[in-house]
């Protein structure tokens, strides 16, 4: 039952920012990559999605400043997917948010060693979930 509270207090906090855990998906895979930016094809399949499903996710977080679009220096026909500095800082915020809950969560369950290997092994275990496709929001 906490899981589930805690689960609802996170998503309620991403929409006040008017994001989704995709959204938060996609930043994240953003600001792992290089340089924070990715070709549209690339995040895709990090994500696990279509090209025209990115298309959808990331148009609306260009509009609100959190990405932005940058040629390839390489090859100018190329689209790269740039996250902006308020949209990492945004990612950022997130992350802290969900640590907090997550030690609030686990802090009467595990003490401070056991959370660090707990952290460690579902650690391991999130990019074999970047490679899943993306579950559709209700």
């Amino acid at each position: 039952m906490r899981l589930v509270r805690a689960d609802t207090e996170i998503r309620r906090k991403l929409e006040v920012q008017g994001l989704t855990l995709n959204d938060m998906s996609v930043l994240q895979s953003l600001c792992a990559a290089p340089d924070r930016r990715l070709r549209r094809v690339e995040l895709a399949d990090r994500l696990g999605i279509t090209p025209s499903g990115i298309a959808r996710l990331v148009a609306p977080l260009e509009k609100l400043g959190y990405l932005a679009r940058d040629s390839d220096p390489h090859d100018a026909r190329i689209s790269l997917v740039c996250v902006t500095d308020v949209g990492a800082e945004l990612y950022q915020d997130a992350v802290k948010v969900a640590e907090e809950k997550a030690t609030t969560l686990l802090g009467d369950v595990f003490d401070a060693a056991e959370q660090e290997q707990l952290t460690e092994l579902l650690g391991r275990l999130a990019p074999s979930f970047a490679r899943r496709p993306v579950a559709a929001e209700d």
